[in-house]
């Protein structure tokens, strides 16, 4: 019974600040928990300003470690953890006009959330809905500038997914405000996957963000997760985004190509 019911959990939407351990699944059961790693590396190829390229080949780069967790009390109710680690990022930005190379590392900015199911069964599907509270807590680093915001945040996600035999469907969409100057963000997304065997599922993620400061893209790629055994599973995910706009009036680097490489353990 436990093995359907690992396998099954692979449902939540796959969006910045709503992907959830283990490997977008959450244990059902009461007591259950588990634990994920992350590589993730992020490449960005321009600097932009507005719609236009202010500095091509000004790039950024960014390897991240992320360290998650979960808790079940019962089926219905989970407590989540991420922690991301900054291993090494690297960019260059104008400063005054001129032109610089900044760096990064350290522990990012850390999200707490409640995720909250209802799920339901069908004559030939499975499905759920999801609505969770989340939260961003502050880490305060000292280098020459920081990949996470650095200000505490408040956020919203809910979600529908529904799984048959052969197919998986995912929709989403997550608000977050956060204190001082930050812009309001909002996140979607839509996903579509293919269950190639019972213990291999192959997607197509799509993936929006909208700043109210006017930062807005969009990105797409392929995801394979592969369940070796009851206790371990693994995702590769890849996304290449388009429609990139920075900030008004202002310098940033955007969207850009992302490979993501994990291992979860449930138990």
């Amino acid at each position: 019974m436990k093995v359907v019911l690992v396998y099954m959990l692979l449902a939540c939407v796959a969006l910045s600040g709503a992907d959830q351990p283990i490997m977008n699944m959450m244990p059902r059961w009461d007591g259950g928990y588990g634990w994920q790693a992350l590589y993730e590396r992020m490449d960005r190829d321009d600097l932009l300003q507005g719609s236009q390229t202010f500095g091509s080949g000004w790039y950024e780069r960014i390897e991240q470690l992320h360290v998650q967790g979960v808790y079940t009390w019962d089926r219905s109710i989970r407590l989540t953890v991420k922690v991301p680690i900054v291993l090494e990022a690297e960019r260059v930005n104008s400063v005054a006009g001129q032109r610089v190379v900044q760096k990064d590392s350290g522990l990012g900015d850390i999200t707490v959330a409640l995720p909250l199911k209802k799920y339901f069964n069908l004559m030939k599907r499975t499905g759920s809905w999801t609505l969770a509270p989340q939260l961003r807590v502050p880490v305060d680093g000292a280098d020459e500038y920081e990949v996470y915001d650095g200000a505490w945040g408040g956020g919203l996600f809910a979600g529908y997914e529904t799984e048959t035999r052969a197919y998986f469907f995912a929709c989403g969409v997550a608000y977050w405000a956060f204190e001082g100057q930050e812009p309001e963000e909002w996140h979607a997304s839509l996903d579509l996957g293919w269950n190639v065997r019972d213990h291999v599922q192959l997607l197509w993620e799509s993936d929006g963000l909208y700043e109210t400061n006017g930062k807005e893209f969009v990105s797409m790629g392929p995801a394979l997760y592969w369940r070796f055994k009851d206790e371990i599973h693994s995702r590769i995910e890849y996304k290449r985004s388009f429609l990139e706009k920075a900030p008004n009036n202002q310098f940033d680097h955007v969207g850009g190509e992302k490979i993501s490489l994990g291992v979860g353990f449930v138990y």
